[in-house]
């Protein structure tokens, strides 16, 4: 019997985000402004409160070090 397992996406801690990750404004993964795109990640409970987690819709950049 083969059957296919599937996990849903690891999402990230809402309380470590900032304000406007939680809001949809940036990425939730990598922080860079979405614009007029993006995608959904999921949904989560935080507090009591309902947030849907948005990402880069061609995928995420790894945030740069050097803070530009």
């Amino acid at each position: 019997m083969n059957t296919l397992v599937t996990t849903p996406p690891l999402l990230p801690d809402v309380a470590r985000l900032r304000p406007r990750q939680q809001m949809g404004i940036d990425c939730a993964v990598c922080g860079h402004p979405l614009g007029p795109s993006g995608r959904v990640l999921g949904e989560v409970r935080y507090r009591g409160l309902p947030f849907r987690l948005w990402v880069c819709t061609a995928g995420c950049e790894p945030p740069s070090a050097s803070g530009a």
